[in-house]
């Protein structure tokens, strides 16, 4: 059966069954022997390129995994390092953007309206009753 795809493995697989078959009929075809004599040298050059592909993406990895452990590592200095300096000049100061932090803005609370004198004179204070709790008799 044919060997489907186009990833290299499998592009160099199907060379390898070409030149693997034909070699014994090469006689057969001279007209071949050219061809036949250059995708045998390309072959084994293909498949070190393969290799060293593969040991390059280890090393990518490796490498990913590697940085991916100090960008943590110095995040995490920063932000004790950014707590220490907004503890010396506080949360607002305008001097924690020089080191690249942003302060807090400072909010401003709306104040509330006073109530109305319709709100305050219909209120009545009634005892809260709980309905787990059992009624009490008067004695």
């Amino acid at each position: 059966m044919p060997v489907k795809g186009n990833s290299s493995a499998e592009r160099t697989t199907r060379w390898d069954v070409l030149l693997t078959n034909l070699k014994s009929s090469l006689p057969d075809m001279p007209h071949l022997a050219d061809d036949f004599k250059a995708l045998e040298t390309l072959l084994p050059q293909a498949r070190v390129l393969e290799t060293r592909r593969e040991d390059l993406r280890s090393q990518a990895r490796v490498a990913s995994d590697q940085l991916k452990k100090f960008l943590s590592e110095g995040d995490k200095i920063r932000a004790r390092m950014g707590s220490t300096l907004k503890g010396k000049f506080g949360f607002t100061d305008a001097t924690l953007g020089k080191y690249g932090f942003k302060p807090v803005a400072i909010r401003k609370r709306k104040s509330s309206p006073p109530p109305t004198a319709t709100e305050t004179q219909g209120t009545v204070a009634t005892p809260e009753t709980h309905p787990a709790a059992p009624p009490t008799s008067a004695k």
